[in-house]
């Protein structure tokens, strides 16, 4: 599912972020370039809390399923 249109964002691309232990919300958005307030339109910014909801779940299971 699109996550942000204007950058073609995907909810697998922030749960691949997750993965790789991206969760604050800062470097979620700039990774993800809708920090950019010239070419993007803000609202996926606006529901940061939501992206850090989403990587953060992908970053429990995958350092779960990791551990030895």
């Amino acid at each position: 599912m699109y996550i942000c249109v204007c950058k073609g964002i995907k909810e697998s691309d922030v749960e691949n972020l997750g993965r790789a232990g991206i969760t604050c919300p800062k470097k979620l958005a700039a990774t993800l370039g809708i920090d950019d307030k010239d070419n993007c339109c803000g609202r996926c910014l606006n529901k940061i809390n939501d992206l850090v909801t989403i990587a953060s779940r992908e970053y429990k299971k995958h350092s779960t399923s990791v551990q030895v």
